[in-house]
């Protein structure tokens, strides 16, 4: 039976320890009943750390050019490397560049993926089981589809993509495929296929009205979807000194929202739009991400039987 519940909602953390340690304090800080975690956990990049004669390291991040011997500098700049989303990595002159020609770069980036994912399991379990704060999580499009299994294995939480589960007594239906991107990402799919799966997990649910629809792609033509239009090349298009921005969200989740008028719609993927619209009698929230700065954003939705009482957006 559905309950007062606080949801404590974020997405599209791309690797970013410090906003993932973030999140998990977040979760006592804010008094969370529930936490989700909407997708996209994988960064995007290798940074590679050159290895140099004289047991020295040399490279080049976020505009700045380092040579460090093996210590306690070269580890902080690695922490700060993963807290902004990226993979140090210290290689030998060429290592990666071969890799690559061998085809075997993106095994060693899957490798630094599946290690860092394993580390925040182990860490959400450590903070969030003591406190009995449970956790929903799954993929994202730019996740690996080798990482459900992870998920699947986490000590704590639940993986919750393609189930109906309860959420403060709400059911809750997820889905963390987007629709098709410039991009190519590994999660993708068309329109119709959406359709297709989201006939499925809505038609599972007891009480479409009352549930909870976690889908990372926004509704389309929203708001909540604007990203910068891109030319053939993914180029930013520009007018008079600003980016022209198109809505780029997916057909299918308005659809089914509209269809269904859930209570609530979570969403992330479109990094630049957040905020929140009513789509008939459902709030669609989206909160953003800046994981890049290594500010994590969030939302806090009060959930009551029948109703969202209340919702804020946070950010640290």
């Amino acid at each position: 039976m559905a309950k007062r519940a606080r949801l404590y909602f974020v997405s599209d953390l791309h690797g970013s320890g410090k906003c993932f340690r973030k999140y998990l304090n977040g979760g006592a800080i804010y008094q969370a009943d529930v936490m989700v975690l909407g997708g996209d956990l994988a960064g995007k990049a290798i940074q590679s750390i050159t290895k140099a004669p004289g047991g020295r390291f040399r490279f080049s991040f976020r505009g700045a050019s380092y040579d460090l011997e093996d210590g306690e500098e070269l580890r902080r700049v690695e922490q700060l490397i993963a807290d902004h989303g990226y993979y140090p990595y210290r290689a030998d002159p060429g290592e990666l560049a071969d890799l690559e020609a061998a085809g075997e770069l993106d095994a060693l980036f899957l490798s630094l993926i599946s290690e860092r994912l394993k580390q925040w399991l182990e860490l959400a379990d450590e903070r969030l089981r003591p406190r009995s704060i449970p956790i929903y999580w799954m993929l994202g499009n730019d996740d690996p589809p080798e990482l459900a299994a992870m998920l699947d294995a986490a000590p704590w939480g639940t993986h919750c993509e393609g189930r109906d589960v309860l959420v403060g007594g709400h059911e809750m239906i997820s889905w963390g495929y987007a629709n098709t991107t410039p991009w190519h990402t590994y999660r993708e799919m068309t329109e119709e296929e959406l359709r297709s799966e989201f006939a499925l997990l809505a038609g599972e649910l007891s009480d479409p009205e009352h549930a909870i629809f976690n889908l990372h792609p926004p509704p389309f033509d929203t708001g909540l979807d604007e990203a910068p239009v891109l030319d053939e090349n993914l180029q930013v298009q520009t007018s008079a000194g600003q980016a022209k921005m198109a809505p780029v969200g997916s057909h299918a989740v308005r659809e089914v929202i509209e269809q269904f008028q859930p209570l609530l719609g979570l969403h992330g993927h479109i990094h630049e739009s957040a905020g929140f619209r009513k789509l008939g009698r459902t709030l669609a929230i989206n909160p953003g991400s800046d994981y890049g700065t290594g500010v994590l954003n969030g939302v806090l939705v009060t959930l009551e039987p029948g109703k969202v009482k209340a919702y804020q957006f946070v950010r640290g």
